[in-house]
């Protein structure tokens, strides 16, 4: 007997779409039914990828992901896609390219144009290591010259403090 993946039904808001990198930058996204939905959060925040719930606009794009599994282990839960389709996942959710959260943060309003102007909502580019590179953060906090900073793209992660003078700002034009 062949077990069939489940199809996502036409109604898209009745889902929830986990997606994120994992450590060796493989991308991963599925779908959740609702009545899962507290599960996968769960799971997600354990696994520190992001949860989104699907709006209208993304019916198109639950049909091109996998179901998860909530009764896997580890990141069998969240299958690998394809980066194509991982980028259409984000662009999806957010055209500015945040990846998000259900939490209540902040989210990319807009760019600031200098250091004195950054405030909550901001993306910044945070420098993790001489290896790593700069990542875009989104400024979660400002008290004085010191933001706090959350991963744009790995929200289960830890926030930084920095001073402000530590950040890069992105040209307007690149969003």
């Amino acid at each position: 007997m062949t077990h069939q993946a489940a199809k996502p039904s036409s109604e898209a808001s009745t889902k929830v779409i986990v997606f994120g990198v994992d450590d060796d930058c493989k991308p991963h996204a599925a779908w959740f039914p609702k009545a899962e939905a507290d599960r996968a959060r769960a799971a997600a925040k354990q696994l520190r990828l992001n949860v989104t719930q699907v709006n209208g606009k993304a019916t198109d794009l639950v049909a091109k992901l996998p179901p998860g599994r909530i009764h896997a282990t580890g990141p069998g839960m969240v299958p690998t896609v394809r980066e194509d389709l991982y980028e259409k996942v984000i662009a999806t959710i957010n055209p500015r390219g945040e990846a998000g959260k259900e939490s209540g943060e902040p989210t990319a309003t807009d760019l600031p144009e200098t250091w004195a102007a950054i405030k909550p909502g901001h993306v910044v580019l945070i420098h993790d290591s001489l290896v790593e590179g700069w990542w875009a953060g989104i400024v979660t906090d400002r008290a004085g010259d010191k933001l706090s900073v959350r991963w744009r793209d790995y929200p289960g992660y830890p926030k930084v403090s920095v001073p402000v003078t530590a950040v890069a700002l992105l040209h307007p034009k690149a969003a």
